[in-house]
């Protein structure tokens, strides 16, 4: 089956379906009368795509705003859409450029009209026209494999290398569509470098000690920059264009410093980039305007060397006024083991932060201490109680709610494990009394199914909006990054399907199976398979887990054994493969399980760390189904669900947090700050976007409920005061999570009581 996307007519209305089997995404075209795609060069596009067609229609008109520019066939720049307009060009050769959730090309000869609103745009055509049309899927892989040693030296040779997937060093490559996958690496006993994987000529040199910390901390950097990394006895960053800085003593000086200059280039390239194909209004390139002297074309027909030297120079108040946290932060255990995990985490951007023996940064706090005593302590002792919240020590969430009422205070709640142990509390009961229910469980066996005493990870604090771990232990927030979620070969869907299956095997747990059922099928703009089922047997759960599908969503019990069916218990262990991309198992303790099932082919596990209340457990699965079905990535959805939940703090990602299994309306899901709203009729509100795969850091995001401009995607963009109405219609058929009152709430509900 190919994996480029392809193009069929719609089957139950006119007009042209795209589909890109990687991401399981489609994406229509309609059209007043029935059209049949025929193949079409895809050389014959300015930009690169994938695979082509033509069709015969007078026009086409897009289910939603969907951004998009006007250019001529070699692709400069006429005219951006991107608000209510309404745009005539006069017969001419045009280049549509759209940006969908495919990324697709529209080739057209003729006069053209565009009235774009809100809901919807309508491309008018003089007269019915053969039109090309071009895709190519936001997705993109390893195109070759650098096996390296067990030595830091040969690490650095790997890292040079990871630029030479780089397609542009121009401010261009601030586009994440414009930075390919770096290579993979592969452990071996020799180094091992392919041809063509040679880093672009930029004069840019990264020399540091030639140890695992440095050269880690330093490779997305050096990736991004086009640096070559050397060894020297002192960290620093060199161009032949004069630059010369120190990046610091030690490594956790040189992640600091890592951080800095990456996120200063990567804005300043955001903002001079629009002085080339896509000259945007930008938020960023007005503040920078307005804090320095810069010269944006003359930074954009720069050198790389020379630009950086200009980046370097610009006043260290003005990045500041346009810096925001960054998506994700990877923490590392610094050896050879990390080496094969380093291009996924570098293809992200995220930063590298290496744990190192001795250093204030890594000190965790004494709440992490706490959590991580608690969780390492889980029910080891004879007389252990059952925690009635968050694990001891941890924040409570903000916005949670009565906590009682998510984690045991309700004398009608009960755990999710398979059998309560020993003598359990509920702290939050009414009448104080203790549910006796014991076993003859060891404590071995108590609590099995996650790591052991010391084997958690607490991770330090940081303001990124994400975090993740590279190492032997599980991080106690955040995601445990997995080799085998980056390696596995997926099957694809034909027409863009999202295949969704949810499981539930206890009566008492229904009320989860009832929502989840719900939300899944709540969206009109997506095309969805939802399959649910109670009460499944060990052999229907084995058959139901091998089928492909894009969420596997189970609601029951655990308990570090299995999955407890209705004839016995069914362990992930035994399993050779699974078909589930995305997988959230709702039990106790289902860490075990979902490693076994990243191993067998899941891309992404959400896991539990402990026992978990059902009432709390039932907030945690609605909360996550609720993000993920609206295209947040798993890693971004866990921190959201750790933040707003009562029981999120008792649960990880396991595999890849880019992972997600459905498009977002706007390319880029985001979550909505109600700053005031005291005059219900005028609400002060903030988006904060967050980063995808598809919308990687570098992209731009247009708030249509904010003011008229362009924003680089990630954090918030900007206090405005909004009419209700407005946001309401803005917010029709997509409806938006939003945070009131630090209380993660759902817009459609929440707009539906003012």
């Amino acid at each position: 089956m190919s994996t480029h996307p392809t193009f069929g007519s719609l089957p139950d209305a006119n007009g042209l379906d795209v589909v890109d089997p990687i991401e399981t995404r489609h994406f229509s075209l309609f059209t007043s009368a029935p059209v049949d795609p025929v193949p079409a060069d895809p050389e014959s596009f300015a930009f690169p795509v994938a695979n082509a067609c033509r069709i015969r229609t007078d026009g086409f008109e897009l289910p939603y705003m969907v951004p998009m520019e006007v250019r001529t066939p070699d692709g400069d720049h006429l005219a951006a859409v991107d608000l209510p307009t309404t745009e005539a060009f006069p017969v001419g050769d045009y280049l549509l450029e759209l940006h969908s959730p495919i990324k697709i090309y529209v080739r057209v000869t003729g006069a053209v009209a565009i009235d774009a609103t809100e809901d919807s745009v309508d491309v008018e055509f003089d007269r019915e026209r053969s039109v090309a049309v071009g895709a190519r899927s936001y997705h993109s892989e390893p195109a070759a494999t650098v096996t390296v040693p067990d030595d830091p030296e040969a690490l650095m040779e790997a890292v040079s290398t990871f630029s030479s997937a780089l397609k542009t060093t121009s401010p261009e490559r601030a586009w994440p569509t414009l930075r390919g996958h770096p290579p993979r690496i592969e452990r071996g006993d020799e180094l091992s470098i392919p041809e063509g994987l040679d880093p672009p000529e930029t004069g840019i040199t990264i020399a540091v000690p030639p140890e695992y910390e440095y050269v880690l901390t330093v490779a997305p950097l050096a990736y991004y920059l086009g640096a070559r990394v050397a060894a020297g006895e002192t960290p620093r960053l060199t161009a032949e264009s004069g630059v010369a800085r120190f990046l610091g003593e030690d490594p956790e000086a040189v992640a600091d410093a890592v951080e800095s200059l990456l996120k200063r280039t990567l804005v300043l390239d955001c903002a001079t980039r629009t002085e080339g194909l896509y000259p945007d209004d930008l938020h960023e390139r007005s503040v920078l305007e307005s804090e320095a002297d810069l010269d944006f074309a003359a930074l954009y027909d720069a050198s790389p060397g020379e630009r950086l030297r200009e980046y370097l120079a610009v006043p260290d108040e003005a990045v500041a006024a346009v810096e925001s946290p960054w998506h994700r932060v990877t923490h590392v255990q610094p050896g050879p083991e990390a080496a094969e995990l380093l291009p996924y985490v570098v293809n992200d951007l995220s930063l590298v932060r290496p744990k190192t023996t001795g250093g204030g940064s890594w000190t965790p706090t004494d709440k992490q201490v706490e959590t991580d005593e608690a969780l390492s302590g889980f029910f080891r002792g004879p007389d252990a109680t059952v925690p009635s919240g968050p694990p001891a020590g941890s924040p409570a969430p903000a916005g949670a709610g009565d906590p009682g009422s998510a984690s045991g205070g309700d004398p009608d709640d009960f755990l999710r494990s398979v059998g309560t142990r020993r003598s359990v509390t509920r702290r939050g009961s009414d009448d104080g009394d203790e549910s006796d229910d014991s076993d003859d469980l060891t404590d071995s066996e108590s609590a099995r199914g996650v790591p052991g005493e010391g084997g958690y990870m607490p991770l330090p604090e940081t303001d990124a909006l994400e975090q993740a771990w590279v190492g032997d232990r599980t991080p106690i927030q955040g995601t445990k990054l997995l080799k085998a979620a980056f390696e596995h070969d997926r099957a694809t869907s034909e027409d863009g399907t999202v295949a969704i299956t949810v499981v539930c095997n206890d009566e008492e747990m229904r009320e989860e199976l009832d929502s989840a059922a719900e939300i899944y099928g709540s969206r009109d703009d997506l095309r969805t398979d939802v399959t649910c089922e109670f009460g499944v047997s060990t052999d229907r759960l084995r058959d139901l887990l091998a089928a492909d599908s894009d969420m596997f969503h189970f609601i029951g019990h655990i308990d570090g054994l299995g999955f407890k069916c209705s004839d016995g218990i069914l362990d992930a262990e035994e399993l050779d493969e699974t078909g589930a991309k995305t997988v959230l198992l709702n039990g106790c303790r289902s860490h075990d399980q979902g490693v076994a099932l990243v191993e067998a082919g899941a891309r992404a596990a959400v896991v539990s760390l402990a026992d978990l209340w059902n009432s709390g457990a039932v907030e945690v699965g609605e909360t996550f189904a609720r993000l993920l079905y609206h295209g947040f990535g798993v890693g971004a959805a866990v921190e959201l669900v750790r933040e707003y939940t009562s029981l999120g703090n008792q649960y990880v990602v396991l595999g890849d947090p880019g992972t997600t299994f459905t498009q977002c309306e706007n390319n880029a899901p985001v979550l909505y700050h109600m700053v005031d709203y005291s005059n219900t009729r005028e609400i002060k509100i903030e988006p904060c976007g967050y980063i995808t795969r598809s919308f990687g850091i570098g992209s731009t995001v247009h708030p249509h409920i904010s003011e008229p401009k362009w924003f680089i995607l990630g954090g918030l963009s900007g206090k405005t005061t909004v009419c209700t109405e407005e946001i309401r219609e803005t917010f029709q058929g997509d409806w938006p999570p939003i945070i009131v009152d630090q209380n993660l709430v759902w817009s459609k509900h929440w707009l539906s009581n003012i």
